[in-house]
């Protein structure tokens, strides 16, 4: 049975303290009670089976209030993971010293030029290591529950399902709130890449952040909400695995990171090249078979052919870019292979303290690093390089 996201405590927390306008901010809006049959309400079980039933959900401009606050909620909670959680445990694995606090530990003296590069080096692995973990951590819970969504509905990923069921709304509490949590999570994104160091692709993510919000938006509020979940589940995976080799690649267990890197070749082969192909697939032969080409608002329906052609060019463009960053991956796992060394073909000036052991037949930082990722945050040459300015400044003022 679907869990009823209004039949838990927090609303009823939130009625109780919060001021009416803060509402829409936390809880979800446009609640719809499910319609009962004649046998339903006459039947001597009535209050079972209406406290039962899932409340299902409608849209409206108040959804955008949801979607402020869990950008917000993401930006906030990635700043903490980043600096209280996952920082703190890379140091404490790697045996390393925050920066700032080597003059409090070794007052007046000096360290040794190999010593702080090494702290540097380390607390640049806390760094990258912390983006990455957060990544994977938003991603696994994401697919999760877009697993959990997909789960609920029989033969999921079949014609009949995906279109057949059109117009689909309202919709179940928790499909409702995995949409709008997504979106918020593309605005939180595009905050960050844009607060960022820029890397030579910042417009590549930048465009792709941007077709992200426009397919979640458009087919949210022209309610083809079940086919948008299935390509969600399908480009989340992906996003587990790699994060998950970087981070393995980041505390030198190679061994894991190649057999974590070649999962995440034959998984954006499936999920991706294969998954994402066969959704246009189904998208271009099966939808106008079962939808008709209507624009009927007051009935939720907004297929027409204008419609049908933009969707299909968004999808293709997200399969466009997704090939040409497959592509990519491919050109590491053959370099590697063939033992020709890392080489990054993604960013400048990359710092040498990162371990090109492809040679060795392991994957290297700078190859995973040539590699775009679609929730990608700062590159390790980004703060690598940053790392070579601020030592480079500290020359000059000596």
């Amino acid at each position: 049975m679907s869990y009823n996201l209004t039949s838990s405590r927090l609303p009823t927390l939130v009625h109780t303290y919060l001021p009416t306008p803060l509402h829409p901010f936390l809880l979800l809006s446009y609640p719809v009670r499910p319609h009962l049959s004649f046998f339903q309400r006459t039947s001597k079980h009535l209050s079972v089976t209406s406290t039962s039933s899932p409340t299902l959900y409608s849209k409206g401009s108040k959804d955008l209030c949801f979607v402020i606050f869990w950008a917000l909620a993401f930006t906030l909670a990635r700043a903490f993971c980043l600096r209280y959680v996952f920082a703190p445990f890379v140091r404490w694995y790697l045996g390393a010293t925050p920066a700032g606090h080597e003059h409090a530990q070794n007052g007046k003296a000096h360290l040794a030029k190999g010593e702080r590069k090494e702290r540097r080096r380390k607390e640049n692995i806390a760094t990258r290591f912390s983006e990455q973990a957060w990544s994977c951590l938003y991603c696994s819970v994401s697919w999760t529950i877009g697993m959990i969504i997909l789960h609920r509905i029989p033969h999921a990923a079949s014609p009949a399902q995906l279109w057949g069921t059109y117009p689909y709304s309202p919709i179940p509490g928790l499909t409702k709130f995995y949409y709008l949590a997504q979106l918020g999570w593309w605005f939180h994104q595009v905050y960050v890449i844009n607060t960022e160091k820029r890397r030579k692709d910042h417009w590549q993510m930048f465009g792709h952040h941007i077709l992200s919000i426009t397919l979640i938006t458009s087919s949210y509020a022209t309610n083809f909400t079940r086919v948008g979940t299935l390509i969600h589940v399908l480009m989340d995976f992906v996003d587990i695995i790699f994060p998950l080799a970087k981070m393995l690649r980041y505390l030198s267990h190679t061994t894991l990171c190649d057999i974590t890197f070649v999962i995440f070749l034959v998984s954006w082969l499936f999920s991706r090249q294969i998954g994402l192909f066969l959704v246009l697939r189904t998208l271009f032969y099966d939808a106008p078979a079962y939808i008709p080409f209507e624009w009927n608002p007051s009935q939720g329906k907004y297929l027409t052919r204008g419609t049908f052609w933009g969707f299909f060019a968004l999808l293709c463009t997200l399969y466009v870019l997704a090939s040409m960053w497959f592509c990519m991956a491919c050109v590491v796992a053959v370099r590697v292979v063939r033992g020709l060394g890392a080489e990054d073909i993604r960013e400048e000036d990359v710092e040498g303290d990162d371990e090109s052991d492809a040679e060795d037949g392991h994957v290297a930082m700078a190859d995973l690093e040539g590699i775009p990722q679609s929730v990608g945050t700062t590159s390790a040459s980004d703060v690598g390089q940053t790392a070579t300015n601020g030592e480079a400044e500290l020359k000059k003022r000596r």
